[in-house]
């Protein structure tokens, strides 16, 4: 009697279908990694902002005091983003702080290049580190969120009167600087002009898409 020997193998169809199962695997893997990591950035977020309005929250309670009259109605940091706050439909940082402050400011022309769009963190972060409760508070930031490079990678620095600060501004988990501004409202309510009100700050982080705007935007709102 003759026995028939079959070789053990791997068919084409077989690698394909492991190789399938394999990729499948993978990508399911790294779509958890991501959303994992990105959860734990937007806890972080969530903190952070959570911090600067308590920040806020002691600024308004010290009263303070700015040297320009143009500024007596605000309880908070101005935002340095549109017209209420200095007059001008795009006011630069150096104009605003130096009108709020009653003194000369300058960035350092040959240090880090400066981007408007970091002007409202950096406003904010430095009107509440003048703020000795506000300064203890924001202590308790992360310190990889606080930053003052420049979009050429270089340190950042700004000049008030003859004093050099550090220009220091509140970055999210992903690398985006915070928005910092006022609400909308402000601007088209009568009421709240007329009687010199502002309502409470907004902070926004643009989220996990970089994009400011979108549906996962985080906001102290």
């Amino acid at each position: 009697m003759k026995s028939c020997k079959y070789k053990a193998g791997v068919t084409l169809i077989e690698m394909v279908v492991v190789v399938a199962i394999i990729a499948l695997l993978v990508s399911m893997v790294i779509r958890v990694a991501t959303r994992t990591d990105n959860q734990s950035r937007e806890r972080l977020t969530e903190s952070t902002i959570a911090i600067l309005t308590a920040a806020l929250e002691q600024f308004g309670d010290y009263g303070y005091n700015y040297q320009s009259s143009d500024y007596t109605n605000l309880d908070f940091p101005l935002d340095c983003n549109n017209y209420p706050f200095s007059g001008l439909p795009n006011p630069d940082l150096e104009t605003t702080l130096g009108s709020a402050l009653g003194a000369t400011v300058s960035i350092d022309p040959l240090a880090g290049s400066h981007d408007p769009k970091y002007s409202g963190s950096e406003v904010m972060y430095f009107f509440l580190s003048r703020v000795p409760q506000s300064r203890k508070t924001l202590d308790k930031i992360d310190s990889s969120l606080i930053t003052n490079i420049g979009s050429d990678g270089r340190e950042m620095s700004i000049t008030v009167g003859s004093k050099v600060y550090p220009l220091l501004r509140i970055i999210d988990p992903w690398g985006i600087t915070l928005r910092y501004d006022y609400y909308n409202e402000w601007e088209t309510n009568l009421t709240l002009r007329n009687e010199g009100k502002r309502t409470f700050p907004v902070i926004t982080s643009a989220g996990p898409d970089r994009r400011f705007g979108t549906i996962d935007d985080i906001s102290s709102r």
